[in-house]
């Protein structure tokens, strides 16, 4: 079985979804799902689009069970092409156009983002800010599996690490230094990952 994302690291990576959303100034529905398209995590910033709801679902399901981007995905299911006519195959599940991103973990696929409620040049930003930022979470991950003990033998959980990493700064009023801790405490909850 192919391991994906926890529920902890998607809420994180949710927050850089509405921070970079914040940034666009457009209000967005975020959904992140496991490896087999499962839901984890879903969310609507206050006045986003109602019919968001289903796409950014939608979005996200497609770009993890294809292994592409939703982007990828519509260029190949336009007459012609390999995947034309995919999308009547799954009853309004595949979502053809940007805003679905596959989150990928040395080459397999562990989770994705959905995102909808702006442009789909919008949604597709967002959806990259967040797989830009799951990547930099695995450039910590690597530092600090360096740090950090094979087992711990404390009661500490890297979850708890997380936090506590988080809380110290967030207490700066900079954003970008509070991305970077959605990041680094991104990067002690992924420490544990299998790979």
């Amino acid at each position: 079985m192919n391991p994906g994302i926890s529920y902890p690291l998607a809420c994180r990576l949710a927050s850089i979804a509405e921070q970079r959303a914040a940034v666009i100034g457009t209000p967005m529905t975020i959904a992140l799902v496991d490896p087999q398209g499962g839901l984890l995590y879903f969310g609507r910033m206050d006045d986003a689009l109602p019919a968001s709801d289903k796409i950014a679902a939608a979005k996200a399901y497609s770009a993890a069970i294809f292994r592409m981007s939703t982007r990828q995905l519509g260029a190949l299911a336009q007459p012609g092409e390999m995947l034309y006519g995919i999308e009547n195959s799954m009853h309004e599940k595949i979502v053809l156009f940007g805003g679905g991103v596959p989150l990928f973990f040395e080459e397999r696929v562990v989770g994705a983002v959905g995102i909808s409620g702006g442009t789909v040049d919008e949604d597709i930003d967002v959806a990259q800010a967040v797989c830009d930022a799951f990547q930099e979470m695995l450039k910590w991950r690597r530092r600090l599996m360096i740090l950090l003990p094979k087992q711990t033998e404390s009661t500490t959980s890297g979850k708890d690490m997380a936090q506590a990493i988080e809380r110290q700064l967030e207490q700066s009023t900079d954003p970008a230094l509070n991305q970077l801790a959605s990041i680094v405490a991104g990067g002690v909850l992924l420490a544990d990952f299998p790979g």
